[in-house]
């Protein structure tokens, strides 16, 4: 198992310092995703370039799940969420690491840790050790 995440774009939000949108482009078993991230003062969110919704991480079946929130009749709320197949756990930390340094351009994962193995992978930050296995 390899996922390879790649920086690709990043910019301020009307100038703000503060406010940075990230592009990220993970690839997974085949699979391809662009990933933005947002940070903003005291949090990130993350999304799938062209989709709404936030993606997050289902705990009890360790998935990754994309969510939208809607105003629905009589003020409340509608909330949809899907899986995202193809996207693991493994890749949005991944993310997060990168998004984290920011002057990483790409990271690596290789081995354990998204099948269920106690194994911890082997994280490259730019083609070195990284030594953030807290997130792992």
């Amino acid at each position: 198992m390899e996922i390879r995440i790649e920086r690709v774009d990043s910019h301020e939000v009307n100038g703000d310092p503060s406010d940075v949108v990230t592009t990220y482009i993970v690839r997974e078993n085949g699979k391809e995703f662009q990933i933005t991230c947002r940070s903003c003062r005291d949090r990130r969110t993350l999304g799938i370039t062209g989709k709404e919704g936030s993606l997050y991480i289902e705990t009890e079946d360790n998935t990754v799940r994309r969510q939208t929130v809607a105003l629905g009749g009589g003020c409340g709320l509608l909330i949809d969420e899907e899986p995202v197949e193809g996207l693991s756990p493994l890749a949005l930390r991944g993310v997060l690491m990168a998004d984290q340094g920011k002057n990483t351009k790409e990271v690596t994962i290789t081995g354990g840790g998204s099948d269920g193995t106690s194994n911890r992978p082997l994280v490259l930050i730019d083609g070195a050790t990284g030594g953030l296995k807290e997130c792992f």
